[in-house]
């Protein structure tokens, strides 16, 4: 059975890599996709990671929450500024020059 989203979020919000094992959070992360396009307030946290990660990639997992943004069916581009603005980090950075390109897409 699937977690509702808030449960799983509420679990992204809290994690922290552990002897910098980031599957966890990968395993997190696919159990938030799977569950279909969660609601518009899962921004903040996802971007939250980001915020408390800025010079990390998480050994690539972090490029799940990318990707998993940029396939969400609204606009996310504000809320990812605004992110950027309190703690710039590199994978915030990248998805900025991903949307300045001509096609706005990774």
């Amino acid at each position: 059975m699937t977690r509702p989203a808030f449960e799983v979020l509420r679990d992204i919000q809290a994690f922290a890599p552990k002897d910098d094992d980031w599957r966890p959070l990968d395993d997190l992360l696919v159990e938030l996709w799977t569950g279909g396009p969660p609601p518009r307030g899962v921004l903040p946290i996802l971007f939250g990671v980001f915020e408390r990660f800025p010079s990390e990639d998480g050994a690539g997992v972090l490029w799940s929450i990318v990707h998993g943004i940029e396939h969400l069916p609204y606009s996310y581009a504000d809320e990812l500024k605004a992110s950027y603005k309190r703690v710039p980090s590199e994978m915030a950075e990248i998805m900025l020059a991903r949307l300045a390109r001509p096609d706005g897409a990774g």
